[in-house]
Formats: C-alpha cells, structure tokens, sequence
C-alpha cells in the first residue's frame, strides 16, 4: 500500500515539474520574440534615419550647385556679358531688375510663391553642369530635379553704396514630390542657400 503511494507520489511531482518547465519556456520564447520585434523596429528607423540624412545632404548638394552656377550668370551680367556655358543663353533677361536693399527686404522677389511658379525668372541649371563634378566625371548621384535659383539686383543704403546680387537657390532630393499649384516640396528633402555678391559703386 505504502509502495503505491510513493509511486503515485513521484509521478505527481514529476507532472509538476514538466508543467514548471513548459511555462519558464513559454515565458522564455515571449521574452526572445519581443527582443527580436525590438531589434527589428531599432533597425528600421536606423535605416529611416541614415536614408533621411543622405536625402538632406543630396539636397545641400544641389542647392549649391544652384548657387555657384547662378553666381557665375551673375557675374557675367556684372561685366555686360551672358553667361552661355552648358548651351544656356539669355540667362541675363531672368535677372529681377527691381532693386532691394538686402536679403531680408520683404519685396525680395524670392519670399514670394508666385516668381518660383513663373518660369520667367526661374533659372534651371543645366543637365551637363549638375551631373558632372569639378573633375568633369559623372557624379554618383544622379539628380531627377534640376536646382533652381532667383537673382535678383541688390543696392544697399549703407555708405559707401554697394551694389550687386542676391541669390537664392533651392535644392532637392530624389524623394522630393511638389504640388503642381505651388511648386512647394509635399515631402522628400529640400535645402535653401543665399549668397550676396556685391562692388562698391
């Protein structure tokens, strides 16, 4: 009688044991499984954030590409020539003639939407300048959006007067979309830049 017990005995403990190990290992597989979701999330946004600041800085790149070429349309004028480089010509006319005192004159034609819709004074840089680096080799990142600039004739009141340009310049990215009614980035990576060229008169 006493033999049964003890038999009947060990195979309870035996079934508490195996019950004990079955939850520790479902335990276990939800605490891996949630390490896993979290090492995948940690990696996607690592992703997210490294292709973001590629974007930005593709957009940087373009905005001053925008701005050297759109100097040199500027210093050509400065000395009564067209800049006609890259199969561009009257790229003198697109040059707003209506002077402001500085950049941050609220009649700078680059505060307003509309002059970056019209196409009239928007200078677009050429494919052969933005594709090609210093070198003249084929850059790696080949751009779908050409930059663009705004120049516009700058006359300060200082003493002594200075006169010359403003330049504004905008970039994009290869994610960058626009809407059609206002040409403003809807997403994607845009980059501003300014530059200043001036003489004294």
């Amino acid at each position: 009688m006493s033999n049964i017990q003890h038999h009947a005995y060990r195979g309870r403990r035996g079934q508490q044991q195996r019950g004990v190990v079955l939850i520790i290992t479902l335990i276990l597989v939800v605490i891996l499984s949630l390490l896993g979701t979290f090492a995948i999330r940690n990696a996607t946004q690592t992703d997210r954030s490294i292709n973001g600041i590629r974007s930005a800085e593709v957009a940087r790149e373009a905005a001053e590409t925008a701005l050297r070429f759109c100097e040199q349309v500027a210093i050509f004028d400065g000395d009564g020539k067209d800049y006609t480089e890259y199969g561009q010509s009257g790229l003198r006319a697109k040059i707003i003639g209506t002077t402001i005192a500085s950049e941050s004159d609220p009649l700078a034609a680059w505060r307003s939407v509309a002059n970056w819709i019209d196409g009239s004074n928007v200078i677009s840089v050429p494919t052969g300048y933005y594709k090609k680096d210093i070198a003249g080799n084929t850059t790696e990142v080949q751009l779908k959006t050409a930059p663009v600039c705004l120049i516009q004739k700058i006359e300060t009141t200082s003493t002594p007067k200075l006169t010359g340009y403003l330049i504004t310049a905008r970039g994009f990215a290869n994610n960058a979309t626009f809407t059609g009614s206002t040409g403003k980035t809807t997403r994607g990576a845009e980059s501003w830049m300014q530059s200043v060229l001036t003489r004294g008169s």
